[in-house]
């Protein structure tokens, strides 16, 4: 009884800074979707840091977003 893990989908969300309000980091979350499920974890960060590298504010956190399906083979 094997359990499978098909990867469904990926996001890609950066968040950058927003600056300080009321004393609290402010976060300006970027997403985007329709992102390869086979793509490596230093492909997105590269990603990441090249579109970060064409906005004005500084990319403080890039996070991979999964959904997957689990099942029994």
């Amino acid at each position: 009884m094997a359990i499978e893990n098909l990867k469904e989908r990926t996001t890609l969300r950066l968040e950058f800074d927003g600056g300080i309000v009321d004393g609290k980091q402010k976060l300006l979350p970027k997403s985007y979707s329709q992102i390869k499920t086979t793509a490596s974890d230093e492909e997105l960060y590269n990603t990441a840091n090249t579109i970060a590298g064409l906005q004005n504010k500084d990319l403080m956190i890039v996070k991979k977003i999964e959904v997957s399906s689990l099942f029994e083979e």
